[in-house]
């Protein structure tokens, strides 16, 4: 199967297919509703339900300007020839992978992905294929990150603590993903949670999956009083100048110990919405592929490992050491 790694995206010439483009084109599947992914107007879409409503939401001017094919997990539709089947990728609500089975090959684009079961989505099935797309967006050994059992005690541990303290926890969370599964972490736990607009925007979508936030409130500025807080990194230095909070991190960066620094957090719960380093190598092992196109983030550092270990592995794409604003959503 022909691809092609462009400025725009993965372009597929022999289905005229575009992964995750990054300007308007033709045809493209969207994994996943972040804005790194889902992004532009373009003449025809695909992706889940959830996935395609939120890049709506998103991209309000895509609204009846494009055809769109709703793809179920485990639903194969077909598309020039070849047959497409989506499959869970645990990243955020929606999040897909893509098999593409076409002239006797099987290729699998991840997307974002992670192989633990996530707080609040599907969890990922691996797809045996012959050529995996994988990203990499915490492909170091140094990435560990915790179960999501584990995170869930340590924000609703972290709450209580503050709350009894009569301090307020404030938790970091972006406006898609994270944020909500904190929310629903701490409302299931019976804690009094105010939410930030950006991120309280989608909860109805989570809620609609099945989500529940009970007795959720709306942020409101300058009120801090018996509530923990799940607000956007922006609101950093409002919170730090009330001198009235405690600041926690919830993040695969958390795991760095400059992570304290940069977002201004005492508390730091390395718990990501991206596979940590082993999953990924168990999800490279589990899909049985022989060969393996390794994109964004560490790609090739992780490529050159799985090298190591005998795999026919290149790094395609951009190669970050930082996190984007886009990235830091893990």
């Amino acid at each position: 199967m022909q691809l092609e790694y462009k400025v725009e995206g993965i372009f597929l010439p022999q289905l005229g297919l575009w992964l995750d483009p990054w300007a308007p084109v033709e045809a493209a599947w969207l994994s996943h509703a972040h804005s790194d992914h889902a992004r532009e107007v373009h003449g025809w879409v695909a992706g889940t339900a959830e996935t395609l409503s939120l890049y709506r939401e998103r991209w309000p001017d895509s609204a009846g300007r494009q055809a769109a094919q709703r793809a179920g997990f485990g639903e194969p539709f077909e598309w020039r020839g070849a047959k497409l089947t989506a499959f869970p990728a645990g990243h955020i609500l929606g999040a897909a992978q893509l098999l593409i089975e076409f002239q006797g090959e099987r290729l699998v684009y991840t997307g974002d992905i992670k192989l633990r079961p996530p707080m609040c989505g599907r969890t990922t099935v691996p797809v045996p294929c012959d050529h995996l797309i994988i990203e990499s967006t915490f492909g170091l050994p140094v990435f560990h990150f915790l179960g999501r059992e584990e995170a869930a005690e340590r924000i609703i541990s972290f709450a209580r603590e503050c709350l009894e303290a009569r301090v307020t926890p404030a938790f970091l969370g972006y406006p898609l993903g994270r944020g909500q599964e904190i929310a629903h972490v701490l409302c299931q736990a019976g804690i009094p949670t105010a939410v930030h607009g950006a991120i309280a925007r989608y909860i109805p979508y989570y809620e609609a999956a099945g989500y529940g936030f009970p007795n959720w409130m709306p942020y409101e500025p300058g009120r801090l009083d018996g509530r923990a807080l799940v607000v956007v990194p922006g609101m950093r230095n409002v919170l730090e100048a009330s001198g009235k909070t405690r600041i926690a991190l919830v993040s695969g960066w958390a795991m760095f110990d400059c992570a304290r620094t940069r977002s201004g957090a005492e508390e730091l719960i390395p718990y990501s919405d991206h596979g940590d380093f082993d999953e990924l190598l168990q999800l490279v092992s589990a899909t049985g592929a022989r060969q393996i196109d390794v994109v964004h983030g560490y790609t090739e550092p992780f490529a050159g490992l799985l090298r190591e270990r005998g795999l026919d592995a290149r790094a395609r794409g951009r190669t970050a050491t930082v996190a984007t604003a886009e990235e830091a959503e893990g």
